[in-house]
């Protein structure tokens, strides 16, 4: 899955992290970053949707 720099997919609200996305390496610690990433942008998502 092709993802920006925030984990973001070209469909508004959907992020992906890990193995999933198109990426060079592939390893737990890469993977983690990115769902920790996700969840942060996806949380600001929600908080932006919210006002």
């Amino acid at each position: 899955i092709k993802t920006d720099e925030g984990m973001r997919t070209n469909v508004e609200g959907i992020y992906a992290a890990g193995d999933v996305r198109e990426k060079e390496y592939r390893q737990i610690t890469t993977a983690v970053a990115d769902g920790t990433i996700a969840a942060l942008q996806a949380e600001k998502y929600v908080v932006e949707k919210k006002k």
